[in-house]
């Protein structure tokens, strides 16, 4: 099979953009986890060893509180983007895989986006997604949910031998 092609949207929206995204943020980067935690919880080891001086407590304080701060203030972002966001993005999109690359079209605002096969450092199955990144940013998300029953093998079978599997890790 040369091409194959079938229509969904650029991005997830609503419930699904906030799960890829933090799923993306604080499980797939393990570092983001690590180190708004361990200050949390040294704190409160340094409190039960009764490490106790006005500085120390409110500093205490301010590791304890981080974590729960990081996390507001993303869930927050991630807010303002859905309700700020292109409307591109959530338009229908006609997706073509190609020998050299996947093409995304969105012809309500005549917009084309070739991501070449080259490009791709990783591409996760996760959340109805094939998720496509280039080292730590996302290209291109397409939702599995769109792709024909018949294609759903055929597209796998695509990626798999389209990428370079030397600089593309490919969990699924």
């Amino acid at each position: 099979m040369d091409v194959i092609r079938y229509t969904t949207i650029l991005k997830a929206s609503g419930a699904e953009y906030k799960k890829i995204v933090f799923w993306n943020r604080f499980l797939r980067n393990k570092l983001e986890p690590i180190i708004s935690i361990i200050p949390a919880l040294t704190s409160i080891v340094f409190l039960f060893l009764g490490f106790y001086n006005p500085f120390f407590i409110i500093a205490y304080i301010i590791f304890c509180v981080y974590p729960f701060f990081i996390y507001t203030q993303f869930r927050s972002a991630v807010n303002y983007h859905l309700k700020h966001r292109d409307q591109s993005e959530t338009a229908p999109c006609e997706i073509t895989f190609m020998e050299n690359g996947i093409l995304a079209e969105i012809n309500e605002y005549d917009l084309r986006y070739l991501y070449h096969w080259n490009d791709f450092t990783t591409i996760y199955d996760k959340y109805g997604y094939y998720m496509m990144f280039k080292k730590g940013e996302m290209l291109v998300m397409l939702r599995k949910a769109d792709i024909p029953a018949e294609l759903q093998k055929p597209v796998k079978q695509f990626m798999s031998n389209n990428v370079n599997q030397n600089e593309c890790v490919l969990p699924f």
